[in-house]
């Protein structure tokens, strides 16, 4: 029998999160399986040594339904955005939602983001918000930046990523697989931000939607998170990014200064200026646009 095509392909990059991928693939499952929806899970070893890819393949062969969903790429270690590049453009399915492997979601978030596409078909990018888990294992909600407090389209992608916490997570998004295809994914080579940079892109194509309503749990206390990275290089890549989308694209006013003010804030950061974004930020850099 010919399996049904899917609706949904969840995307999940892997690199050395033997402790953690289980419970990520059980969550992106389950919420599918709530959602009620044809799904699969794409899943990118990218060269992992600690077993990662073992405990995947135990988790499938605990039942048929688990083998006939999973998707396990394997591939020689190029970096997170190669990865997630890999799985998309191996989906099935016309919607894309990205998770990292040692994250998880709410059972809602599936259905939220089915929500959205359906509300907003139009749009380009969607997102939930994330909840998180500190270095010390302690839960913290955000508050996130301007124009989270609703439901629906942003006024501003670049505003909003200016003024609070990352407001697209690399475990909240959700696109059209014809979108990645049109923005070109995630800059390969990239060791900081690519996450970003492919939002980014996809913003400068049309509207992001959001829902403040929590869909995930980012947990900075998992195994080689890159914020851990000691001696890391400034990471200039978004700023850099935002530069190139002035320099080269037709925008509207409103987005070229909101644009230019996120990259005021950006250096002010990467500067030491200042460390934390708020709904007050871009105010502050207002003299940059």
């Amino acid at each position: 029998m010919t399996k049904p095509s899917p609706v949904v392909s969840v995307v999940i990059p892997l690199y050395q999160k033997a402790r953690h991928i289980a419970a990520s693939i059980c969550v992106a499952y389950m919420s599918c399986r709530l959602a009620d929806v044809a799904f699969e899970l794409v899943v990118v070893d990218d060269g992992s040594t600690d077993g990662s890819n073992d405990v995947v393949r135990k988790w499938a062969a605990e039942n048929s339904d688990h083998a006939r969903v999973l998707h396990l790429i394997r591939q020689e270690n190029q970096g997170a955005a190669a990865a997630r590049n890999a799985g998309w453009k191996a989906a099935r399915g016309e919607v894309v939602l990205f998770l990292d492997a040692d994250d998880t979601w709410a059972e809602h978030h599936v259905s939220e983001m089915l929500a959205l596409m359906a509300e907003f078909p139009e749009a380009v990018l969607y997102a939930d918000a994330w909840g998180e888990i500190s270095l010390e294992r302690k839960a913290k909600q955000h508050g996130f930046g301007i124009g989270s407090d609703r439901r629906g389209p942003l006024g501003c992608f670049f505003e909003a990523m200016s003024s609070g916490p990352m407001i697209v997570s690399s475990s909240t998004a959700g696109t059209w697989k014809r979108c990645l295809v049109e923005s070109q994914g995630f800059p390969e080579g990239v060791r900081f931000g690519e996450d970003k940079i492919g939002w980014g892109r996809l913003a400068l194509l049309g509207d992001v939607v959001w829902s403040p309503r929590i869909g995930a749990t980012w947990d900075k206390s998992a195994d080689n998170r890159s914020e851990k990275v000691a001696g890391s290089p400034p990471r200039t890549a978004w700023r850099d990014f935002m530069i190139e989308a002035l320099d080269g694209l037709e925008l509207s006013t409103a987005t070229r200064r909101n644009i230019r003010t996120a990259i005021a804030v950006e250096n002010a950061c990467l500067s030491g200026e200042i460390a934390i974004f708020g709904h007050e930020t871009p105010a502050l850099f207002a003299e940059a646009r």
